[in-house]
């Protein structure tokens, strides 16, 4: 099913406890997973320095941005560790209007970061074991012999479940540090900056962190990861 600018429309102009009920009339076989993106990325345009959105219009979109992903991943069409980095990117966005104040409580940087948190799914050990496991694998990439024609070794590498948490984090984090200065618990940013200190030292291989990257989008980056392996 195609989705429209009128639709986008129609969907901003309803009462949010109304939302459900207009996806369900719409999108009676389920919501497409892009529907959201496009509506994230639509609200973001408005958020732009460039943009010819009123003040007014900026703020609603910033509000509409935010709950429409809350409540994206509430449903689990989005995974947290996706609403995270969404809403981070509207909140960054909107850091460059001073106009933009009125949020919805969800979106205040304390609360995206404790979401953040709560998201992270693998231990500090666990990430940095994940994090050498895959150096191991780019250092195999990059000594093994390709032959044109052949399957690329990429192709050989064994499902990690780790791994694939491990891009979540990393994305979430880099989605999160042009925000951390926000931070007012200095609980939440020591816990945070412990997080981003062990990021720097996961020292990624470039051809395994592609790889990676490439097996998740295939999965769905919108939808969780397993974490009962």
């Amino acid at each position: 099913m195609d989705v429209t600018r009128q639709d986008f429309l129609d969907f901003c102009a309803s009462d949010p406890d109304a939302r459900s009920g207009w996806l369900q009339a719409r999108f009676p076989e389920g919501t497409p997973v892009h529907w959201w993106f496009f509506v994230i990325e639509s609200l973001e345009s408005r958020l732009s320095r460039f943009s010819e959105a009123l003040p007014e219009e900026r703020e609603r979109a910033l509000r509409c941005g935010i709950e429409t992903t809350v409540f994206a991943a509430s449903t689990g069409n989005l995974s947290e560790a996706r609403g995270v980095v969404l809403i981070a990117g509207l909140l960054v966005r909107a850091s460059l209007l001073k106009e933009v104040v009125d949020i919805p409580i969800e979106g205040e940087v304390d609360n995206v970061i404790r979401l953040a948190l709560g998201a992270i799914s693998l231990s500090p050990e666990a990430a940095l074991a994940a994090a050498d496991r895959r150096r191991e694998e780019g250092r195999n990439l990059e000594e093994s012999v390709h032959w044109p024609g052949t399957p690329t070794a990429s192709c050989e590498l064994p499902e990690d479940q780790d791994m694939l948490r491990l891009v979540e984090i990393e994305e979430m984090l880099a989605a999160l540090r042009p925000l951390s200065t926000l931070v007012v618990d200095p609980d939440l940013r020591l816990k945070i900056g412990a997080w981003f200190d062990l990021e720097d030292r996961f020292g990624l291989g470039d051809a395994a962190s592609d790889e990676m990257l490439r097996r998740w989008h295939e999965r769905g980056m919108d939808k969780r990861v397993d974490h009962s392996g």
